[in-house]
C-alpha cells in the first residue's frame, strides 16, 4: 500500500497519547465510569424501566438522523419507532431512515443479548453501512456497504482519506481500536470509552462509503459504549449531545484536521456531553425511584385501613401531581379512577377527603389548592451539608 494518506491526511495516525489528555478529561472519564456503574446497578419498575428505555432510544434515533438532515421531529420519531407514524410517499425515506437505525441498534443489542462479542471488523462497519441505507432512493456511486471509488468532500472542510486506500484504512482502523483493549487493567475502562469516540472521529476522518459515513459512525459508537460497560439508555447520550450542540460538534471536528492535527479537544467536548446526559438520566432515575419510595409510604400510611373513604382518600393523594397546588373544584375530574370514586358523591365528599389527608400529614392546603406533601421524603435521605 502507498503513502499517499499519510501526506494528505497526516491527522490520520491511528495513535493517541494518554498523557496529553488534561485533568479534566481524566476527571470526566472517571466521571462516566461511575455514572454508568450507578445507572446500570439501579433496579426500576418494568413500566418506568420501558418508559426509559423508549425515551433514550427515540434521541438517539432522532439525533442520529436529524444530524445528517432527517427533518422528523422527536415525537414523529417516536411514533415512527412505535409503528404509529404514516408519512406520504414523498417523505417515505424520512421514516425508512429512521427504521435502519433502530435496526442496527437492534442487531447490536440482540448480540449482547446472546453473548456474542463485540469486535470491530471492516465486514461489521460494512454491514452498519449497508443497514443505514437499506431501501433509500439510489445514489450515483453510492453502493450500500460498500467502500466508495470516487473522491468525496466531507462538509467544507476537507476530503476524505483516497478511495484506493480506505479499505485497508479500515482494517488498521479496527487492529488498532481492538488493539488498545490490550491497554493495562486500571486503564482498560477509560481507555474502552475513548475508543467508541475514536471509532467516531476516525471513520469521520476516513470518510469510506460514498454516504451514511456518520450514521455509521454512531452505530460503531453505540457498540463500542456498549463494550465499554455502558447500559444501553447510556450508550445513546453521545449521539444526542453532537445532535444538541451541532455547531461546537463541527467546529471541534474541524480543529481536529488542522496543524497541529490536537485531537484532545473533540475528546473533552464529547465527554462533557456524555457526562452531561449521564447526570440528566440519573436525576431521571432518582425522580422515579421517589416516586416509588413516596408510593410505599403512602401504603405504609393506610396499612389496614380498608373502608371505601380511605381507599378513596389513598387513590386521591397518589394521583395528586406534585410540586403544584391542584384546586379542590378539579379533584372529581383529575383521573379517570378519581372521577369514578367522586361520580354521585356529595359535595363535602372532596374536603371531608382532604382534611383527612391532611391528619395524615400527606398533604398540605394553601387557599382552595392542595398538594402532596412529598417533601418529607428529603426525611429518609442520608444528611449532607447543601452547597
Amino acid at each position: 500500500m502507498g503513502t499517499t494518506y499519510l501526506e494528505s491526511h497526516p491527522w490520520i495516525s491511528f495513535k493517541i497519547n494518554l498523557r496529553e489528555l488534561d485533568h479534566v478529561t481524566w476527571m470526566l472519564l472517571g466521571e462516566a465510569i461511575s455514572k454508568c456503574e450507578h445507572i446500570s446497578g439501579v433496579p426500576l419498575q418494568p413500566e418506568v424501566a420501558r418508559r426509559l428505555n423508549g425515551v433514550y432510544l427515540t434521541k438517539g434515533v432522532h439525533a442520529t438522523t436529524q444530524i445528517e438532515g432527517n427533518t422528523l421531529s422527536e415525537d414523529q420519531v417516536r411514533k415512527r419507532i412505535e409503528k404509529d407514524l404514516k408519512l406520504p410517499p414523498s417523505q417515505a425515506y424520512l421514516g425508512q431512515e429512521v427504521d435502519n437505525i433502530v435496526e442496527g441498534y437492534n442487531l447490536i443489542i440482540k448480540d449482547v443479548h446472546e453473548g456474542r462479542p463485540l469486535t470491530l471488523t471492516p465486514e461489521r462497519i460494512k454491514h452498519f453501512n449497508a443497514i443505514v441505507l437499506k431501501d433509500l432512493p439510489p445514489e450515483e456511486g453510492v453502493v450500500p456497504g460498500e467502500v466508495r471509488t470516487d473522491s468525496v468532500l466531507v462538509g467544507n472542510h476537507y476530503r476524505g482519506a483516497p478511495a484506493a486506500e480506505c479499505e485497508q484504512l479500515l482494517k488498521q482502523l479496527c487492529d488498532w481500536l481492538n488493539g488498545l483493549s490490550e491497554a493495562p487493567e486500571s486503564l482498560q475502562q477509560p481507555v474502552a470509552l475513548l475508543s467508541a469516540i475514536l471509532a467516531h472521529l476516525y471513520l469521520a476522518w476516513i470518510h469510506p462509503f460514498g454516504n451514511g459515513n456518520g450514521r455509521t459512525a454512531r452505530l460503531m459508537e453505540f457498540q463500542l459504549l456498549l463494550a465499554a460497560g455502558a447500559p444501553t439508555v447510556a450508550a445513546h447520550v453521545l449521539s444526542d449531545h453532537y445532535n444538541r450542540t451541532r455547531s461546537e460538534y463541527y467546529r471541534q471536528l474541524a480543529i481536529t484536521s488542522r496543524p497541529p492535527y490536537d485531537i484532545t479537544g473533540f475528546i473533552r467536548y464529547g465527554l462533557q456531553g456524555f457526562v452531561d446526559g449521564l447526570r440528566e438520566q440519573i436525576e431521571e432515575i432518582r425522580k422515579q425511584q421517589m416516586v416509588v419510595t413516596w408510593q410505599n409510604f403512602v401504603h405504609e400510611e393506610f396499612e389496614g385501613a380498608e373502608t371505601p373513604a380511605c381507599l378513596r382518600q389513598r387513590r386521591l393523594v397518589l394521583d395528586l401531581p406534585w410540586g403544584e397546588f391542584t384546586p379542590l373544584a378539579q379533584i372529581p375530574v383529575l383521573t379517570p379512577r378519581l372521577a369514578r370514586d367522586y361520580a354521585g358523591k356529595g359535595a363535602r365528599t372532596v374536603p371531608r377527603d382532604v382534611n383527612a389527608l391532611i391528619k395524615r400529614g400527606l398533604v398540605i392546603k394553601k387557599g382552595r389548592g392542595v398538594m402532596p406533601y412529598t417533601d418529607q421524603l428529603r426525611a429518609f435521605l442520608p444528611l449532607r451539608v447543601q452547597n
